[in-house]
């Protein structure tokens, strides 16, 4: 069977249907490969603390262990979290993962009629590489959103529509990524825009509320925008543009529109203050970046042969780029070990010793975070998690070229006692603190044990303090931290800080009294008497809305 025939064959009901067994088959055993030689995702801790929170009876909507309390799985995306609680996260990942390929070739071949099948088999590549970034709610809203731009192509633009909402609920970048496909259709095709208007309306719903969830449950973020991928994101866009451009066989305009909607949308993230997408506005170019360039590919070339000779070499370039990332995951031994608990089975023997729930543990960020997982799991609060963007709550002293005095003002501001520093790989923006432990005499190395040592801070404040200013003489201390309670005690009347994360769903229960927003997004405590108090965080539907509407207000 040569080439062409095998094209061919793939492109009926039949091969079509092996498509999809083969790359859902090729995404189980890359998934099972990396589980045997002990690699996970890059974001699987991440995730695997999510669906632990759930599947202990723990709230989707707040935790107080990451971060000094933030919103948890309602901020990014619950649909996957959900599933996983009855469906292993792994099989909705391959399942989701599997299905990319044809969907996209569907949108492909209906929308575009570009009838080449090879695009889609390396799109099948490209989905079992991609299990090393371990993304698995953002694969599921891919699945979702390209499932629907394949009905949309197939004139089900309300079924679209659904299928499409799904996805947002599961993770807002799945639509995202979408978003120059379905721009390059409505700007450079005219025969489809009554097809994606009845969509845009079967959509509109869908994204409203989750804009509006959005609102009802925002916190500060900054994400990650680095010039240095900025630049690669948009030479990706001029190398699509100029082949788009000289390209022979498939319609120029939408290939070209969908390139400089890319471009535009890259600048625009980086140069607009606090940017939702930052660097995430890459995941384009690392799911499609391939199939798209390859479907443009050098012998479709219009020109002399030594323009489609020179052309196959920015696509080998991108191919390298895209794929190099999620290899880079799979190689470093050095990183592995610190993705087990049995690494962090020493340094969580001697939390359960050093630890006094008056203060809060600090972890200095390993090179793939897995402390996220490993010590909330086990009962201890931690300063940081594993959403760098959520460091902009409170630790975005580590984005700062920081010192020994800012960096120990906030570990009292963090109510943090003893540091844990492992010697591994560490994550870049922690390398500095972990020099400074070992040279300042403001900390005492009280324990090493396996890779770790612990550290303790001399000058630390604890995690419930009188307010600034306030002429109470009163003293109080935190007895306990669950994840959506706080127990404190006080022994008389007065104002006092609490250093978690203040959020307007925060009740307080034990007597009459107040909780508000202090300075620093912190906690205020405004007790009038002596007592046992817990301040919980309570969500309604009535109470998000009301605040959304506030918002909208405002």
């Amino acid at each position: 069977m040569t080439v062409a025939d095998a094209a061919s064959w793939l492109r009926t009901r039949r091969g079509l249907l092996v498509l999809w067994l083969t790359a859902t088959i090729a995404v189980a055993v890359t998934t099972v490969i990396m589980q045997w030689i002990g690699v996970p995702g890059w974001d699987d801790a991440a995730h695997a603390y999510k669906v632990l929170l759930l599947r202990r009876g723990y709230s989707l909507f707040w935790d107080n262990y990451w971060y000094g309390g933030g919103y948890g799985a309602i901020k990014y995306g619950f649909l996957f979290y959900l599933l996983a609680q009855y469906i292993p996260g792994a099989v909705i990942t391959i399942v989701a993962s599997g299905t990319v390929p044809l969907s996209y070739y569907l949108y492909q071949r209906d929308m575009w009629h570009v009838d080449d099948i090879w695009p889609a088999c390396l799109l099948a590549i490209g989905m079992c590489l991609y299990q090393a970034h371990g993304q698995d709610p953002f694969l599921l809203a891919l699945a979702l959103t390209m499932a629907g731009l394949a009905l949309l192509a197939r004139r089900h633009p309300l079924w679209a529509a659904l299928v499409v909402v799904l996805g947002v609920f599961a993770n807002p970048m799945g639509f995202v990524v979408a978003v120059p496909f379905m721009a390059a259709d409505v700007i450079a095709r005219a025969e489809v825009r009554r097809r994606y208007a009845l969509f845009a309306l079967g959509v509109m719903p869908g994204v409203a509320a989750r804009v509006a969830l959005g609102w009802a449950f925002t916190e500060p973020g900054a994400y990650l925008n680095e010039t240095s991928q900025l630049m690669v994101f948009l030479s990706f866009a001029l190398v699509g543009l100029a082949l788009a451009g000289v390209n022979a066989t498939v319609e120029r305009r939408p290939f070209v529109v969908m390139f400089l909607v890319y471009a535009v949308i890259c600048v625009v993230s980086f140069v607009m203050p606090g940017s939702p997408l930052g660097n995430n506005i890459g995941r384009f170019l690392m799911v499609f970046c391939l199939p798209l360039l390859f479907l443009l590919r050098q012998s479709r070339l219009s020109g002399s042969y030594l323009i489609r000779d020179l052309a196959i070499i920015p696509v080998i370039v991108f191919a390298c780029l895209q794929y190099g990332n999620a290899l880079a995951h799979l190689y470093s031994e050095e990183e592995r070990p610190q993705t087990t608990r049995a690494y962090f089975a020493p340094a969580l023997r001697a939390a359960s010793q050093y630890y006094d729930p008056n203060y809060r543990l600090h972890v200095v960020a390993l090179r793939r975070h897995w402390e996220a997982l490993y010590f909330p799991e086990a009962g201890y609060p931690i300063t940081r998690g594993w959403y760098r963007q959520a460091d902009a709550i409170h630790n975005r002293v580590f984005y700062t070229p920081y010192d020994g005095v800012s960096y120990r003002a906030w570990l009292r501001a963090m109510g943090v006692k003893y540091v844990f520093s492992a010697r591994t790989l560490l994550d870049p923006w922690s390398r500095r603190e972990a020099r400074l432990l070992e040279a300042s005499p403001a900390f005492s190395l009280v324990d090493e044990t396996g890779a770790w040592r612990i550290y303790e801070y001399r000058d630390a404040q604890p995690l419930l303090v009188p307010m600034p200013g306030s002429t109470s003489s009163a003293s109080g201390k935190v007895e306990r931290v669950g994840h959506e309670t706080i127990d404190v005690a006080v022994d008389g009347p007065g104002r006092f800080l609490l250093k978690f994360t203040w959020s307007p769903y925060l009740t307080l229960d034990g007597g009459p009294g107040r909780v508000r927003r202090a300075p620093g997004l912190f906690i205020e405590l405004d007790l009038p008497r002596a007592g046992h108090y817990a301040v919980r965080f309570q969500v309604t539907a009535r109470d998000a809305f009301a605040l959304a509407a506030a918002k909208v207000g405002a």
